[in-house]
């Protein structure tokens, strides 16, 4: 069992046990925990979908600069965010693949890959000129 199925499984049980005392908490409950799941399950698919694109677009980003500018990678605050990302998403589905994390755990992870995201999309035109900033200060 996960968290979550042996929190419902533990609900129903005790529904089961004394259905004449059944109480729309418990019924309400027992559904929240289904959505729960769902939606963990939902996450869990979407950054397994999105991951390998991040991942082909850091390397073909790498590849157009080092056509356009002879390096790389050029440490600038997009790049660098955009690899912040990247860790904190590999970390997401190493977690849940490797030690089998799910719940609260990973939607720690995952709220935190989606802080940083927006950081790396809008937060960085706030830190100063760089190749990828464009300007919204200045």
């Amino acid at each position: 069992f996960d968290y979550y199925e042996a929190q419902i499984f533990s609900k129903e049980k005790k529904l089961s046990q004394s259905p004449e005392v059944i109480f729309d908490e418990d019924i309400q409950e027992i559904a929240f925990l289904k959505l729960l799941k769902s939606l963990d399950n939902w996450s869990y698919r979407i950054i397994g979908l999105g991951f390998p694109f991040l991942t082909i677009g850091i390397i073909a980003g790498g590849v157009w600069a080092n056509e356009a500018w002879g390096s790389y990678w050029s440490w600038d605050p997009k790049e660098t965010w955009a690899l912040i990302t990247w860790l904190v998403f590999a970390t997401y589905l190493h977690s849940r693949i490797t030690k089998g994390w799910k719940g609260k755990k990973t939607a720690i992870l995952g709220g935190l890959g989606f802080f940083v995201i927006w950081i790396c999309y809008l937060g960085v035109n706030f830190l100063g000129k760089g190749l990828h900033s464009y300007g919204w200060l200045s």
